[in-house]
C-alpha cells in the first residue's frame, strides 16, 4: 500500500522528495509506537530502554556519565537528567560519583535494571528479526545505507540559507 492509501491521502504527494521524507517519518513513528508496545510489558519506555542497552552493550565498564548518554540516544536528549531521575527512582539504574571527577555523575545499571532489560531485550529483539523479515539481508543492508546518506546530507547543510 502506498503512502497516499495509507495515509488516506485525497491526492498524491506533490513531489519524491517529499514523499520520500514522508515514508521516512511515518515508519519511524510506527516503528517507535510498536517498540512502546513490545517495551510497556515490561514496565520500560523507548527512552529507558535505550538507557539499558547503552549501558549494557556501548559502554567498556556498565556505566557511562550522562551527558555521555545523552549524546549516544537515539531518542531525543533534551531530559537526560529527568529520564535518569524517574530510572533511579525505579531501581533500574543508580549514580555515583566519578573517582575521576567528583562533579561527574556515572550512571551504571542496578541488578533489578539488568533483570529488566534482559526479559525487555529478548521480546524486542525477536520482534525487530519478525519486522525486517519481510526485506533479505542484503535489503537490510541497503536500507542502513541509504538512511546513512539521508544522515549524512543533513549533516552537511544543517543550517540551510533561507531561500
Amino acid at each position: 500500500m502506498g503512502l497516499k492509501d495509507e495515509l488516506g491521502l485525497p491526492h498524491p504527494v506533490a513531489t519524491l522528495a517529499h514523499e520520500a521524507m514522508l515514508n521516512i517519518f511515518v515508519t519511524a513513528e510506527a516503528l517507535g509506537k510498536e517498540a512502546d508496545r513490545v517495551l510497556q510489558p515490561h514496565g520500560l519506555t523507548k527512552a529507558q530502554f535505550d538507557i539499558l542497552m547503552l549501558l549494557e552493550h556501548q559502554t567498556a565498564d556498565g556505566g557511562a556519565d550522562q551527558s555521555t548518554l545523552g549524546r549516544m540516544l537515539v531518542v531525543n536528549r533534551s531530559n537526560v537528567t529527568g529520564l535518569i531521575d524517574r530510572m533511579e527512582r525505579d531501581g533500574l539504574v543508580k549514580r555515583m560519583a566519578d573517582p575521576a571527577d567528583r562533579r561527574v555523575n556515572r550512571v551504571r545499571m542496578t541488578p533489578k535494571g539488568m533483570k529488566v532489560l534482559r526479559a525487555a531485550e529478548q521480546a524486542y529483539v525477536a520482534r525487530t528479526r519478525e519486522v525486517v523479515a519481510a526485506l533479505r539481508a542484503a535489503e537490510q543492508e541497503a536500507l542502513c545505507r541509504t538512511l546513512e546518506r539521508v544522515r549524512a546530507s543533513l549533516r552537511k547543510n544543517p543550517n540551510p540559507k533561507k531561500a
